[in-house]
């Protein structure tokens, strides 16, 4: 606990970012890492061989785009610097030792940058004008030859709808819930939006246990989402062990990496 309030304190994080919970949010994950290790494990070493198996696809190595880079657990980074030019790693949240690895690199730049748009857009979001603009960055760059999308994609509007639920309390839900669907459908469109080979790393299912076997809860992504993109490889991601999230509960995820078509 201490050493999560000192990497509060330390991290170098816009106030705006801390006030919406990404920091807090990302110091909870390596945390939940840390005590879930070994249960993780085969879900990180899935994620690095479907990356790796990504660049297949590429024809040149200049510049290698990587959204949702995180803790860097679940990206082969050390092949990507050896491969690619340079290896531009992309979020909102860079923690200490993150930023440490990434030194490790010499062409491994940390970029802080919110991809969905919305934390530009707070000022002037209404109850009757939620969408957000479709996002532009880094399309127009013709160095990069690769783009991976590894933030789960069901994570993208969770601290986006607290701040909507807080802010807007007479919204309901149905309108959150849909809005939320659409900003995932738009990161969808926006990797599909490069001429470069595109992978991502989503769950397409989550589910919830109790400890005796029976599901509590189900979410289908792939089916509100209508994924038409290619698999390369699929697994299970056993992201809470019973007694993670609550006693007796446990949670899982059917993660794919996918291959993201054209637009």
């Amino acid at each position: 606990m201490l050493n999560e309030w000192l990497t509060y304190l330390a991290a170098d994080c816009p106030p705006l970012v801390r006030k919406l919970g990404y920091l807090r949010e990302s110091i909870g994950i390596r945390s939940r890492y840390r005590r879930c290790k070994t249960a993780w494990q085969p879900h990180l070493e899935n994620s690095r061989s479907a990356l790796l198996e990504s660049l297949h696809a590429c024809s040149n190595y200049r510049t290698a785009l990587v959204f949702g880079s995180g803790l860097l657990l679940d990206i082969p980074l050390p092949e990507l610097a050896s491969r690619f030019e340079n290896v531009l790693l992309v979020d909102l949240v860079h923690l200490p030792e993150t930023l440490r690895t990434a030194r490790r690199h010499a062409n491994v730049r940390c970029l802080s940058c919110d991809i969905t748009g919305f934390l530009e857009r707070m000022k002037t979001i209404t109850p009757d004008n939620l969408d957000l603009p479709p996002p532009t960055y880094f399309i127009d760059d013709p160095t990069v030859d690769w783009v991976a999308s590894v933030n789960l994609l069901s994570q993208l509007p969770l601290l986006p709808l607290d701040w909507l639920r807080k802010r807007f309390p007479e919204i309901d839900e149905a309108t959150l819930e849909n809005w939320g669907t659409r900003l995932m459908r738009q990161h969808l469109n926006y990797l599909a939006t490069f001429p470069a080979p595109a992978c991502m790393l989503a769950d397409i299912e989550q589910t919830t246990y109790a400890q005796n076997g029976d599901v509590t809860e189900h979410a289908d992504f792939a089916e509100k989402l209508g994924f038409d993109h290619q698999a390369l490889a699929k697994w299970r991601w056993d992201i809470a062990p019973p007694g993670e999230i609550a006693p007796g509960i446990g949670r899982f995820h059917c993660v794919a990496a996918l291959t993201v078509n054209r637009e």
